[in-house]
């Protein structure tokens, strides 16, 4: 089936382009709805497509992405929308146009780091581009379940569970924090005690009166190193104004310059500007040339008139940079910090003076903040409470599909200790689990296995799918630990799943390849010194060969062929028997 089996409008993945990544030269994949997995011998390049779809989502990248020998790679991903999809609002806020439903986004990396990125044609940045990749599509790489055991990472699974009440309730709860640490902060600088509150009023006085006395202006520190320039260079500068005057105007004894020449080649010229149109046209245009000379004339002799030199003005101006110099190794790196630097310290005086009212006003502010905080926190804790139960009787049914019949699963609470310990309120979460019947709920970390956390994380992907709104969800090898049984157990949740989800899946079990409704082969070949990756798309011919390697034939065996076929007949029957 190309569509989901519900047969509703879906959003998916359409195309992915990939340019020199990795072992891809050049490779374009249709891809549908429903369930697919891509199936291939270890080292094919089927996390490479995993990693070219993360980059075309805007997740970091490395040179080393950039195959070898190539200056820049790129990716692009072809979406279609369905009426609705949370995406449209991020869209929109970002003013990109998907009119048809359909959206293009487009990601360039060269090895000198340059990122240029597009959605429908729009220049975007990564951060933009991310946040659209994380409203299309949920990418569950080779070592994610391991984040289950990372405790810090629970409550964030329980928040996201409890649904948008929570959430709202949460940024709330994240706001009253900030507001209640940032008065606590404020309130422990108001209380100095009488003698640091001394020194420091002695420190800032002594401070603003010796920048009050150098009487600073913005621009003053330019002005006399231009000055100091000048001066340091008088008798040079005096020649140059001389002797470009005496060119241009003439001397005292009547040795005329270029403006005496230039007029006898103007009264000469006029004499004939009358016969030919050509020359009158020259007249004016020298005309207008020796109006422009005689006025930069008059500049120059007021330049030379202007300047003099004095070997005192050098002496002061030098002192006065030194004492900016000493100022700014004080107060900043310039005269703009130094006012600044002032201005805050007059803004401090007037705390310190008023010190006593300040003090109560913000111990009044902080009071409220954390009243505030400790109620947001508690009215977040009773909705995680509620939460967790409902996470437990989700939750347990698709342990049990997976294998796991009698599990036990709870989340255990404790309050933080501190005034306001937390931004995500004052609660810890750990999930505990039991996998077996009468065996007391531990830390996943002391029950799980490594195959028993893929099911774990797959149950949860299960249960939050629905809640999420992302439409497109990427398992690379969710089948790590796991085979036989469990893994035909895995391959229904995942078929389940893509009832309403797109679904692409790496494995390396046959069960799962089984159930899919779409199969690729994703394989290397060599042209004389270059390996290049490759995918095709699988006929049911085709696929029944590769699930028969997978089942570790050559793919040619009789026999083989027709278990891998029985395997494919009996998951499509089975199939459509939940279905």
């Amino acid at each position: 089936m190309d569509a989901h089996e519900n047969g509703r409008a879906s959003t998916l993945l359409k195309d992915l382009s990939i340019h020199n990544i990795a072992l891809i030269d050049q490779q374009s994949i249709a891809f549908f709805g429903g369930f697919s997995v891509l199936t291939g011998e270890t080292g094919a390049g089927k996390s490479i497509i995993i990693e070219a779809l993360n980059f075309v989502l805007g997740e970091r990248a490395s040179r080393e992405l950039v195959k070898s020998g190539e200056e820049k790679a790129s990716v692009e991903a072809t979406f279609v929308l369905a009426s609705g999809e949370p995406v449209f609002d991020v869209l929109s806020e970002q003013g990109i146009d998907c009119e048809d439903n359909e959206l293009t986004l487009y990601r360039e990396f060269s090895l000198s780091g340059k990122n240029v990125c597009r959605a429908n044609g729009t220049l975007i940045n990564t951060s933009v581009l991310k946040l659209i990749g994380d409203a299309l599509v949920d990418i569950h790489g080779q070592h994610a379940h391991q984040s289950l055991l990372d405790e810090k990472r629970h409550i964030n699974l329980l928040d996201h569970f409890a649904g948008k009440e929570a959430l709202d309730v949460k940024t709330r709860v994240t706001e009253a924090y900030h507001r209640a640490v940032e008065t606590r902060r404020l309130l422990h600088a108001a209380q100095f005690n009488e003698q640091e509150r001394s020194r420091r009023i002695d420190l800032l006085t002594y401070q603003i009166k010796e920048i009050d006395a150098a009487n600073l202006s913005i621009g003053e520190e330019e002005q006399l190193e231009e000055q100091r320039g000048l001066l340091q260079n008088a008798q040079a500068v005096m020649e140059g104004l001389e002797g470009a005057n005496t060119a241009l105007s003439g001397d005292e004894a009547e040795n005329g310059g270029a403006l005496a020449s230039f007029s006898v080649a103007l009264h000469m010229l006029d004499g004939i500007a009358r016969l030919r149109a050509d020359y009158q046209q020259l007249s004016e245009k020298l005309h207008q040339l020796y109006y422009d000379l005689e006025d930069a004339s008059y500049t120059l002799r007021d330049y030379r008139a202007d300047f003099s030199f004095e070997p005192d003005m050098l002496d002061e101006i030098e002192s006065r940079l030194e004492l900016i110099s000493t100022l700014k190794r004080k107060y900043g790196a310039n005269i703009e910090e130094i006012l600044a630097y002032r201005e805050k310290g007059v803004e401090e005086l007037d705390l310190i003076d008023n010190a006593e009212e300040r003090r109560e006003q913000l111990a009044a502010e902080y009071a409220a903040a954390k009243v505030e905080y400790d109620a947001l926190s508690m009215e977040l804790s009773e909705l995680r409470k509620l939460a967790a139960e409902r996470m437990s009787a989700r939750l347990l049914p698709e342990l049990s599909d997976l294998g796991m019949p009698h599990a036990a699963f709870s989340a255990k609470f404790e309050t933080l200790s501190g005034e306001i310990p937390s931004a995500n309120g004052t609660d810890d979460v750990e999930f505990l689990l039991s996998t077996n019947r009468g065996e007391p709920v531990k830390s996943l970390s002391k029950v799980a296995s490594g195959g028993e956390l893929s099911r774990i994380m797959l149950s949860f992907k299960s249960v939050l799918a629905d809640l999420d709104g992302i439409p497109t969800m990427v398992f690379d090898e969710i089948d790590s630990g796991i085979s036989g049984q469990i893994g035909t157990a895995v391959a229904v949740k995942m078929r389940q799943i893509a009832k309403n989800h797109q679904v692409l899946c790496i494995t390396h079990l046959p069960q799962i390849a089984a159930y899919a409704n779409h199969q690729y082969l994703v394989y290397k070949e060599e042209t004389g010194e270059h390996t290049r990756s490759n995918a095709v798309k699988l006929s049911p011919e085709q696929r029944a060969r590769e699930i028969a390697r997978i089942m570790g034939s050559g793919g040619t065996d009789a026999v083989a062929l027709e278990h891998a076929q029985q395997l494919i007949d009996a998951a499509e029957a089975a199939m459509q028997r939940t279905f």
